[in-house]
Parts: C-alpha cells; sequence; structure tokens
C-alpha cells in the first residue's frame, strides 16, 4: 500500500464490521490501523498488506492460508488473529487483537539493556510460542525485538506477544521479486546465515532460534552481536563473522556460562545449533540459576593485598632477593629474620646496661689475675675503674 492511500482508510468501515479510526504505523509490508469492532465495541487491531506484495496471486494465496494456520494457534504469547478480509481496493487485512504496551525494540532503545531475570522470563515465553508454531510446520523468519511486543498485564511486568507470525515465511517462500522485497525491509542483524546468504529451502526452526539468540544478546549486552556501517557489512559477518567476547566491559553482568549458550544457538551450521527452541530455551535458563553471582562491574581486578595471596612473599627489589633455594618455604627465612632482630635487640640492650654499670661483666673463663686490667675503652675497664673508685671511697 501506498503512503498516499492509506490515510484514506481512516473512517472506513471494513467488512460492515470494522470502522477504523487511525493509522497506528507504516512500512514495507504494509500498515497497521487501530479499529473497532462496531457490534461489540472492542478495540482491535488492522493490519493491511501493501499492495505491491498484494498483486501477486501465490503470495495473497500464501497470505490467506497462514492467516488460518495462525488462529488456529491458540497460545497466550502469540498475538490472536479473529478475522480477515479485502478493502474496497483489493488489499488483504487481517484483525488481531489490539495490544497496549511497548514492543522490545522501543524498550531497548530507552533503558539499553535489561536484567538477567528479565531477559529470562522474555526469552522462556518467547521459546514458548515458537515452540508451538514449530510443531505446526511454521517459521517465523523475522523475529526481532520490533516483533516482540511487551503488554501491560496486572501482575505481571512483561507479558510478552509474538506480532507479524509467519508472514516472512510466506514471502520468502513465493518467488525472487517477493524475495528481494522482503530482504529490503527485514532487519540483517537477526537474520540467520541461512536466511542472510539467500538460501530459503535451508530456513527452518533453527534460523528462528538464532534469531532468538540475537534478541537475547541484545537484552543483555545492549547491542547486537553482529554490527556495522551498513546492510552489507552486517550481512558478512553473520555469515563469516563471530560475535565479539562478552568480558566485563561489554556485558558486566552477565553469567559466565550464558555465553557459551549464546554462540552454540550463533553457530553458523544448523546442525551445531540445539536441536529444538526449547533445549534452547532451557540451556539459556539454566546458564546461571538467578541467585547466582554476576560478575563483577569493573574490569578484571588486579590484586593489591597479600592477604589474597596468602603464600605469596612481598616483593623485593633484584639487588637484594635472597638466593633461590630448592625444597624450603619462604616462611622459616622470614621465622629466621625475626629471631635474629630479636638477638642482636637483646645484646644491644645488654651491652647498654653493661656500660651504666647495672650489671656485671660477665666472665666466660678464669677471672683476671690481679693487677691485670682490661683493655683500655671496653666495658670492663669502665667498670673496674667505677668499682675501684668506689672502694677508695
Amino acid at each position: 500500500m501506498t503512503e498516499e492511500a492509506a490515510p484514506s482508510l481512516v473512517g472506513t468501515v471494513l467488512g460492515d464490521a470494522y470502522q477504523v479510526t487511525r493509522l497506528l504505523g507504516q512500512g514495507g509490508m504494509g500498515a497497521v490501523y487501530e479499529g473497532v469492532q462496531t457490534r461489540l465495541k472492542k478495540r482491535v487491531a488492522i493490519k493491511v498488506m501493501d499492495r505491491n506484495l498484494a498483486a501477486n496471486t501465490e503470495a495473497l494465496a500464501r497470505f490467506r492460508r497462514e492467516i488460518d494456520v495462525t488462529a488456529k494457534l491458540a497460545h497466550p504469547n502469540i498475538v490472536q488473529i479473529s478475522d480477515f478480509g479485502t478493502v474496497p481496493t483489493g488489499e488483504p487485512y487481517l484483525v488481531m487483537e489490539f495490544l497496549e504496551g511497548e514492543d522490545l525494540e522501543r524498550r531497548l532503545a530507552r533503558v539499553g539493556r535489561v536484567s538477567f531475570a528479565s531477559a529470562v522470563a522474555i526469552v522462556n515465553q518467547l521459546t514458548s510460542a515458537l515452540a508451538v508454531t514449530h510443531a505446526e510446520g511454521i517459521v517465523h523468519r523475522d523475529l526481532k525485538p520490533a516483533n516482540v511486543f511487551l503488554v501491560k498485564v496486572p501482575g505481571q511486568s512483561d507479558f510478552v506477544k509474538v506480532v507479524d507470525f509467519g508472514i516472512s515465511k510466506v514471502l520468502k517462500a513465493s518467488t525472487t521479486k517477493l524475495t528481494r522485497a522482503q530482504m529490503i525491509v527485514g532487519t540483517p542483524e537477526y537474520m540467520s546465515p541461512e536466511q542472510a546468504a539467500g538460501k530459503v529451502d535451508e530456513i527452518d526452526h533453527r534460523s528462528d532460534q538464532w534469531s532468538l539468540a540475537c534478541i537475547a544478546w541484545h537484552m543483555l549486552v545492549g547491542q547486537q552481536p553482529f554490527v556495522g556501517p551498513d546492510v552489507n557489512s552486517i550481512l558478512h559477518q553473520v555469515m563469516n563473522g563471530e560475535p565479539p567476547p562478552l568480558g566485563p566491559g561489554l556485558a558486566p553482568l552477565l553469567p559466565g556460562q550464558v555465553e557459551s549458550v549464546l554462540r552454540k544457538a550463533l553457530s553458523k551450521r544448523q546442525i551445531d545449533r540445539y536441536p529444538t527452541i526449547t533445549a534452547f530455551g532451557k540451556a539459556f535458563e539454566a546458564a546461571a540459576p538467578l541467585d547466582t553471582p554476576m560478575r563483577p562491574v569493573t574490569p578484571s581486578p588486579v590484586p593489591k593485598k597479600s592477604h589474597l595471596f596468602p603464600h605469596a612473599a612481598p616483593a623485593r627489589p633484584a639487588a637484594a632477593a635472597p638466593p633461590a633455594t630448592t625444597g624450603s618455604s619462604r616462611a622459616p627465612r622470614r621465622w629466621t629474620y625475626v629471631v635474629a632482630a630479636l638477638i642482636a635487640t637483646a645484646l644491644g640492650v645488654g651491652i647498654a646496661l653493661y656500660q651504666s654499670g647495672q650489671l656485671p661483666w660477665p666472665s666466660s673463663g678464669p677471672a683476671p689475675a690481679a693487677g691485670d686490667e682490661a683493655p683500655a675503652g671496653s666495658p670492663a675497664h669502665a667498670h673496674g675503674k667505677k668499682r675501684r673508685a668506689a672502694d677508695d671511697r
């Protein structure tokens, strides 16, 4: 549908049941309106297919078949489709439940990243919805934050609704022209390698797993695993590159095992990913229990206190370092230094006392003969002089 034709539907009553009230959004795939079901006075959302895409007979037939299949997927985390038809100009439309809240793309643009607990809650709901869809043989193929709607529900902060379900698959499977159109309006950051390479026949449920892993990465890190200055650069990275390591600087609060789980789901070969979307969801949740300590916010610390390393000796200049020995520890040497210091201190105190005359000079052999004097200047010589002076008095 062209940009000029979209406003003309406002005020129109579709199928004698839905009055179009206002335009909610418009993109390459079509336009979404708010409407009212006239009999029940219930708010609904009406999505109208783009006129250029609707002109393809095969795409139109598959679009209608996909509506029928999606309508049968009665899952609380999948947007409910209640009706479909064609507008007066011939483009098909579908009627969905009206959702109040914000999509995940807006949430991430507003907050940057979410906690691991919030990411687990969102991923669990997405895996539950996708498991039901895959069981019906449907692949979303356009899973991205803009198609994950967070609904305001009493008692639950983020109730997930998957929107735009299955349409990408239908368009990709039709003709080359439609494939190119989808590539233009798609989001390369969330495309699997097989989808980015245009290998339509190889796309399966594991392609949705790749996209979900990209969403989980974005929620935890604050950016997609593959980024680049342009579309070609991003697609090249998706097909040939690897995501950057999630060190503390990039994801400071990310539990350690989560990165390995995400990288497995982001394997280039589909066979290397998890066998099912449910297996990926369980591995993601089990990667770190919600009460497990997270990585520190600061970069890898360099310990500065010796008590962190009880067996390490203080650093010494190279010239003062004792020669290396084998079979001995540093602790005994430390005690040797302490004992030597104590002995030296005791000797110093003793000499000082001897010089002050408070203690006799110790003899280690025969007493000096009468008339013999100790060498001048020695403690014994001084002590002898003091004693003779006392005797003369």
